[in-house]
Parts: structure tokens; C-alpha cells; sequence
């Protein structure tokens, strides 16, 4: 069963999004996320805003990457930064059902 978080940004400066999204995926992924993927909406609702993508294994894996993260200096500067260039417009969980 895969855990797959969503965070949802709004930003007109995509060197930016695409720069942080590079050092998040770092972050995540040393700490034991399977990936970090950054997408951009091309249509609907939320077209022009910007998706970001982390997958877990397990809940397990998704509790012990958050308590990593949020002890992690790189993470905090980044996190101190994003405001300046983007708006957060919402955050999401989906679990993976197995069939």
C-alpha cells in the first residue's frame, strides 16, 4: 500500500519551483521517500499551478521520512524560503489500495 502526499502551489516564477522542487527531492529521498516528482496543471481548475509528488512505502516510511524531514536543517531553509516565490494552496494524502 503506497502513501502519496500532494502539495499544491501557486507561482509565476518556474526557475524558482523547479530549483526548490530539485532540493526537496534531495531531501526527501536521503531521507527515505521513493521519489519526489514536480508536475505543472495544464488544464482545469488549477491550471498554471504546480503539483508536488513524494511517495512512501508504508505509513511507517511516510512517519519516519516527516519526523526526519522536519528535524532537517536543509528542509528548514527551504521551507523558510518557498513563501517568497510561491502560495500553498493545499495539501493531500492518498493511500494505494492493492488489488
Amino acid at each position: 500500500m503506497a502513501i502519496v502526499q500532494f502539495a499544491r502551489f501557486k507561482s509565476d516564477k518556474p526557475e524558482e519551483m523547479v530549483k526548490a522542487a530539485k532540493q526537496g527531492k534531495a531531501i526527501f529521498e536521503k531521507h527515505g521517500a521513493e521519489f519526489l516528482r514536480l508536475s505543472r496543471f495544464h488544464t482545469g481548475a488549477w491550471a498554471g499551478e504546480w503539483l508536488i509528488s513524494t511517495r512512501y512505502s508504508s505509513w511507517d516510511v511516510y512517519g519516519k521520512v516527516q519526523e526526519a524531514v522536519a528535524k532537517d536543517p536543509a528542509f528548514a531553509k527551504l521551507m523558510a524560503h518557498t513563501p517568497t516565490f510561491a502560495e500553498l494552496k493545499g495539501r493531500n494524502i492518498a493511500v494505494g489500495v492493492d488489488l
